[in-house]
């Protein structure tokens, strides 16, 4: 049993605000609990404060109704739900075929529709449609914030900017701004080939002695005589940027991105 859950007698319940909350498993028992009260037939059509039936069977209560919500599933002349509603159990979307039970087990987080713990962004491993777009953003010169802005539709910027340090602290998401910076500059013509014929230039016909021997280093670094990692590498492309403006960069193809359906809107 859920740790926050405890039982007296038959009947279950959760503590929440110093309030015990139960759930009934006989309309007597709520009955005898709530002689004054009306049972609602309908969850899904019942008010805030009300007792209704669950999908199972026992008796709950209805803290919270919201009859608006935006969905990514929503089209036009058309609503995915007309809203939720939550329970002490968990939270349960008003739609046509959905089920609100009272089983503790598949509810975890009571505020989510899942019942699941959202991942928050320091445990996920694989890189989100909204991170691919703020990598992408970043890669092109926009400043972090404004890239969290624009990949997550966030007008707050205090809030934004809290969150962009967190995206580029996690590794899965600077490589991807790697890979979109090298995108980038395989699309503008800069790539290793590019960067060896250039370096081979200056090595064979410059007359500067310096030149020669720092273009020789470099083409070391870039062939792994010295040792240089692949990582290295992808971050001489990197470094070239720097030489880059925002507009310029901007100009340049950037990886196209898909829709995004259904998907976290926010760094947790």
């Amino acid at each position: 049993m859920n740790k926050h859950v405890f039982k007296k007698g038959n009947m279950e319940y959760r503590e929440i605000k110093n309030k015990k909350h139960y759930i009934y498993d006989s309309y007597e028992e709520w009955e005898k609990a709530y002689p004054d009260k009306t049972l609602a037939v309908d969850w899904r059509k019942a008010n805030e404060g009300d007792w209704v039936y669950s999908d199972d069977r026992r008796i709950v209560q209805l803290l919270k109704v919201v009859d608006k919500i935006k969905h990514p599933n929503d089209r036009k002349n058309y609503k995915y739900a007309s809203g939720y509603v939550r329970t002490v159990v968990g939270t349960f979307l008003k739609k046509k075929g959905s089920k609100m039970d009272t089983d503790f087990s598949k509810h975890p987080n009571r505020y989510t529709f899942s019942g699941k713990n959202p991942k928050s962004v320091k445990e996920r491993i694989g890189v989100t449609q909204r991170e691919k777009i703020f990598a992408t953003n970043v890669a092109v010169g926009m400043g972090p914030v404004k890239a969290y802005m624009d990949a997550y539709n966030n007008d707050d910027e205090l809030q934004s900017r809290r969150r962009a340090t967190i995206l580029l602290k996690q590794e899965r998401v600077m490589q991807e701004v790697e890979k979109s910076v090298l995108d980038i500059a395989k699309g503008m013509g800069l790539d290793h080939e590019y960067v060896l014929d250039k370096l081979k230039c200056l090595a064979d016909n410059s007359s500067d002695d310096g030149i020669v021997l720092q273009s020789t280093k470099e083409l070391a670094k870039i062939i792994g005589t010295t040792g240089t990692t692949i990582k290295s590498k992808e971050m001489g492309i990197l470094g070239m940027f720097q030489g880059f403006t925002p507009e310029q960069l901007e100009k340049a193809e950037r990886p196209q991105l898909k829709e995004i359906k259904g998907e976290d809107n926010d760094v947790s």
